[in-house]
């Protein structure tokens, strides 16, 4: 839901003219002996009816930031003729948070302004008292949209299971799909909620929210922190439904609550005749990493790897990544030389996941590949698997066409730690032009330390033609030099 932010209630300008009226204030009730926040308070209150918005919203926040002592100048606001003033008084008492407040705000659930109404429940759902959760529930009946929305917020906010059915009949509204000023819909907030409360009594409800290309992935995200036998059998049996999409988020049920038993049936799943459902399935597999869920599956994944759809290799490869499957690198090197860029990304990276040294002399033959994307992709995991024969390729890289690959070997060369590393990265400055390029060759001399990697950070940050914040990297590379906090414990500083 989209809740104004405080940091968004007064600008520069106003937020100067109230802390004007801030510092009147505190004069005044000095002068008087009086409590100085509460007249404060008072102060501030007359002025969320200005009809300068600004100004209003000003006043809201320093209100806020008061808090105990401005409630009962709020609570009093409450009754004030103005819907203005009665809008932000709710408003602001929900972000004080006090209990106080609680039996007053349900009071103006009936307020003739909507914008009251949509503000007083939203702030009781914020305090938290649970005795607010049945008038709540009654205002699920308001007319107007947004007070429903709010309302449903705010009875998720409060956990109770007694909103669970109320909200799940919210959701079968002619008007629960309206949208407002690019929030959700009631629905959408409908199925946080449900999820915030956590009574599998909305089971059935968000079973059949399963085919709805919008809802679906939430409903099966909520539907995976119900772990019973009831809810288990029923999302398996959608496992064989005739709709695809309710099948992908089936499987999405047991990807977020991981129970073992549903290991087999995604298993089943692989040889569904829809690609984007063997994807998910193969996806969901990945997340069950115990030994013996692994070598039920991983085999099987691997031969995913020679499916018909270069998607659903894809995933297969991202996954046995995930996994740490060392029993894929053959396989998945097999697929370096894919004239699709997307597997071959894939497969690289999934290999630098893997971090096997197993896979190294063939990740750096492929940087032979004309594609900037694939070798920067190489760099990244040729320094995730972390073996020094991966340091030689990248100083060669230091001259790549593109800079993005250069700017990769810079940054990896100084992950790998190798001094060896030092002159050359000296000389690549000498002719490097691209401010970013420079900015991670500056940090890996940075990083690497030692007497000649210092001297040059010397000349770069007095060097009146160099890039200002490449200067000012130098600067800040020499001071952590100094304080020990980068480079090797032999350097001089």
């Amino acid at each position: 839901m989209h809740m104004k932010k405080r940091s968004q209630f007064c600008s520069h300008g106003y937020a100067k003219l109230l802390l004007l009226l801030v510092l009147l204030s505190s004069i005044c009730a000095g002068c008087l002996g009086q409590d100085p926040l509460k007249t404060r308070a008072e102060k501030l209150v007359g002025s969320l009816g200005d009809e300068d918005k600004e100004v209003a919203s000003a006043s809201t926040n320093a209100l806020i930031d008061i808090g105990e002592p401005a409630v009962s100048s709020l609570i009093e606001a409450l009754k004030d003729e103005n819907p203005q003033v009665r809008s932000y008084a709710a408003l602001a008492l929900g972000e004080i948070r006090d209990k106080k407040a609680v039996e007053p705000l349900m009071e103006i659930l009936d307020d003739p302004s909507p914008e009251v109404r949509r503000n007083a429940a939203y702030s009781l759902g914020e305090i938290g008292d649970i005795k607010a959760v049945e008038p709540l529930i009654e205002l699920l009946k308001d007319e107007d949209v947004e007070v429903v929305r709010f309302t449903v917020v705010a009875l998720g906010l409060l956990k109770d299971p007694r909103a669970t059915e109320p909200i799940c009949e919210v959701m079968d509204r002619d008007d629960a799909r309206t949208q407002h000023e690019g929030n959700p819909d009631i629905r959408h907030q409908a199925v946080y909620a449900l999820e915030e409360i956590g009574d599998p009594a909305c089971t059935d409800t968000l079973l059949d929210l399963l085919g709805d290309k919008e809802l679906g992935r939430s409903a099966a995200n909520t539907l995976g922190n119900f772990k019973s036998e009831d809810v288990f059998e029923k999302v398996a049996k959608k496992l064989r439904n005739s709709n695809p999409t309710v099948r992908i988020n089936a499987i999405a049920v047991f990807e977020s609550n991981r129970d073992p038993a549903a290991v087999p049936l995604l298993i089943k799943m692989l040889n569904d005749e829809v690609p984007e459902v063997r994807k998910e399935a193969i996806r969901s597999l990945s997340s069950f990493e115990e030994p013996e869920q692994v070598a039920m599956s991983e085999q099987l994944m691997i031969n995913a790897l020679g499916d018909s759809k270069s998607e659903v290799q894809e995933e297969a490869a991202r996954s046995l990544g995930r996994l740490g499957s060392r029993e894929a690198i053959p396989s998945l090197e097999g697929l370096l030389q894919s004239k699709n860029k997307n597997l071959q990304n894939a497969a690289i990276t999934a290999l630098g996941d893997i971090g096997d040294p197993e896979a190294v002399d063939v990740l750096i033959a492929t940087l032979a590949d004309k594609d900037w994307l694939v070798r920067e992709n190489i760099v990244n995991s040729l320094v995730e698997i972390g073996d020094s024969r991966a340091i030689e390729p990248l100083i060669s890289l230091l001259e790549d066409e593109s800079y993005r690959v250069r700017k990769s070997a810079a940054e990896g060369l100084g992950k790998f730690g190798d001094r060896k590393a030092v002159e050359p990265l000296l000389k690549a400055l000498e002719t490097e032009r691209e401010q970013e390029v420079r900015v991670s060759e500056v940090r890996a001399l940075g990083i690497l330390g030692g007497q000649q990697a210092v001297e040059g950070l010397n000349r770069i940050s007095m060097d009146p033609d160099e890039y200002g914040f490449v200067r000012t990297v130098a600067e800040e590379s020499l001071e952590k030099l100094r304080r020990g906090e980068t480079g090797n414990n032999s350097s001089p500083f």
